[in-house]
């Protein structure tokens, strides 16, 4: 049988270890960051995706106020607030009723799409598009259906905004048909499925507002997982072939362009013009035997002479400008 030591045999065991001792073997300790997980609400979107989802939408809402800055005839300053991942039942949770939702769909891959306005949003636009000075209020009323109809054509505009922008990453199909002012009577994916929201806050005649895009996560990794896409995300755009360089040049030659011939040109004062009548000549520093300058955007090309061709004013070109010449003009 084993010994069992009493206590005093113990304690003198205990007084012959020094508490100073440092243990053989034992790796210092290291400070280290310690980073807050929340399994409730993990991070699906990794940080490259979320950059380019960053970047498409930001062109779509610098687009959009330009022309929402134009439709209300007053400075539209909108601003990229965040990109957050969260459950489909806490985003709807935030919205308050009456609401201006509307319901759209996206099509290969095929989703559906919310896109929700303060109200306040929509009735100062209603109107100013009428002509009205524009008040934000809060409303306790559901938008009507006239203010529905008005409010259309801007909704078709963001969502051009969208296609045109998503349009670099790959061709999609916005369509925004549907509106509800009920947020229990919009259900595009179950509660607990995370989805994806833009957030972006709107601010016009020093009121701030916000405008919420939600698009399910299931269809954020199917389209960020097709190989085009990641092509872009790991490598970004591809050095252009020359397949591509050749149909820009194509392009480029058939472009129209305007071609000015400028006679000549004079200095006057102001007083000179009001006073002048019918039947007064101008003279002008060019002779009838010189050269006239064929401009194009204000930059002389070319140098020529005036007269008619086939019944029409003409102008002969007699030489090319020096500074194009290298340009490939001569040919």
């Amino acid at each position: 049988m084993a010994k069992i030591l009493s206590q005093a045999e113990i304690d003198a065991l205990l007084t012959k270890v020094s508490p100073t001792e440092k243990r053989v073997g034992t790796a210092p300790a290291v400070d280290r960051k310690i980073t807050l997980y929340d399994f409730k609400h993990p991070n699906l979107v990794p940080k490259e995706q979320l950059r380019l989802l960053e970047s498409i939408h930001e062109g779509v809402i610098r687009n959009f106020s330009v022309f929402l800055s134009a439709q209300l005839r007053m400075i539209v300053d909108m601003k990229l607030l965040a990109i957050d991942q969260i459950m489909y039942s806490e985003f709807m949770m935030s919205i308050s009723t009456p609401a201006a939702i509307y319901l759209g769909t996206i099509d290969d891959p095929a989703t559906q799409v919310i896109l929700e306005i303060d109200p306040r949003m929509v009735a100062f636009t209603v109107e100013r598009l009428f002509g009205g000075r524009g008040t934000f209020q809060p409303i306790s009323r559901p938008i009507s259906q006239i203010e529905q109809r008005v409010m259309k054509r801007i909704v078709e505009r963001f969502s051009h905004e969208l296609e045109e922008n998503w349009g670099e990453m790959r061709r999609l199909k916005f369509d925004f048909p549907r509106f509800e002012s009920n947020p229990e009577f919009v259900q595009i994916v179950p509660g607990s499925e995370p989805v994806v929201v833009i957030s972006v806050e709107i601010k016009v005649h020093g009121n701030s507002s916000m405008l919420n895009i939600c698009v399910p996560y299931v269809w954020v990794s199917n389209i960020m997982s097709m190989p085009e896409i990641q092509q872009k995300i790991l490598f970004g755009t591809h050095k252009g072939s020359e397949e591509d360089k050749t149909l820009i040049v194509q392009t480029l030659h058939q472009t129209q362009v305007h071609l000015q011939a400028r006679l000549g040109k004079v200095v006057m004062t102001i007083n000179d013009i009001l006073n002048l009548t019918v039947g007064d000549v101008i003279c002008t520093e060019t002779r009838i035997e010189q050269d006239v300058s064929i401009v194009l955007m204000n930059s002389e090309l070319f140098r020529g002479s005036v007269g008619i061709y086939n019944g029409k004013y003409s102008v002969l070109i007699h030489s090319i400008t020096e500074g194009d010449k290298g340009n490939g003009l001569e040919q």
